[in-house]
């Protein structure tokens, strides 16, 4: 594996799955009162690219104790949503790792993955509400259709992927045919666990939990990217 590779794939992956005290501290008694926006505008006081990252995950980190808080009485719902955390967030990651492979490397490729999880952590917030009222319950037409084009475009994703080979004028690129394919399988497989928990009823729980699924940090079409 290239070094540089490696580099990059370590520090996307690294916020996938850090702990909350590896980061700045953070002001949960005002994340949890205030958007991400206003926590950013809060608490950054000399605006910088690292304290952009790091405001992003302490707000959705806090974000994320509040949650497993209210779910004290529901320890399996609580559970599951932390296990979907840590799988979208490492595919997050990892598709912040192959855009920056593609494009040569990068910092906004490792810059963009903190920054995903404010809006991954009000979905998962939304997800509990579903789950746990009668809100989430009902099925119908509407919510099949937001599940089979979310599993469309997650196949589409991947395909484009798969399919991506570095063209004799992408000398820039960061390629390992191994690699590559390894870190597809890995994304490949996070996808599959992650339907296997939402399961197919066409209720309105489910239709949010996968349409997370495509929320991509990038893009895997290249007129749509612009690689």
């Amino acid at each position: 594996m290239p070094l540089k590779h490696g580099l990059l794939g370590a520090a996307l992956l690294l916020f996938a799955a850090a702990p909350a005290q590896a980061q700045a501290a953070a002001n949960c008694t005002l994340a949890n009162v205030v958007d991400s926006a206003t926590y950013d505008l809060l608490t950054i006081t000399n605006w910088s690219e690292v304290d952009q990252d790091e405001s992003s995950y302490n707000w959705a980190q806090c974000r994320a104790a509040k949650l497993d808080k209210d779910l004290a009485t529901q320890p399996q719902l609580r559970a599951r949503l932390q296990t979907l955390r840590r799988q979208y967030r490492e595919m997050r990651a990892i598709e912040g790792q192959l855009a920056g492979i593609r494009a040569g490397g990068g910092t906004m490729y490792v810059h963009q993955v903190p920054r995903m999880y404010p809006f991954l952590e009000e979905q998962l917030g939304s997800l509990g509400a579903l789950a746990r009222s009668t809100l989430g319950a009902p099925t119908g037409q509407h919510y099949a259709r937001v599940i089979a084009e979310a599993k469309a475009d997650h196949a589409s994703y991947l395909k484009l992927q798969r399919a991506y080979k570095p063209g004799p004028d992408e000398d820039y690129v960061m390629y390992d045919p191994k690699t590559w394919a390894t870190t597809l399988n890995r994304y490949d497989t996070l996808g599959k666990a992650i339907m296997l928990t939402l399961g197919n009823r066409n209720d309105a729980a489910t239709a949010l939990g996968y349409s997370i699924l495509t929320h991509f940090t990038f893009s895997a079409d290249p007129e749509e990217y612009g690689y």
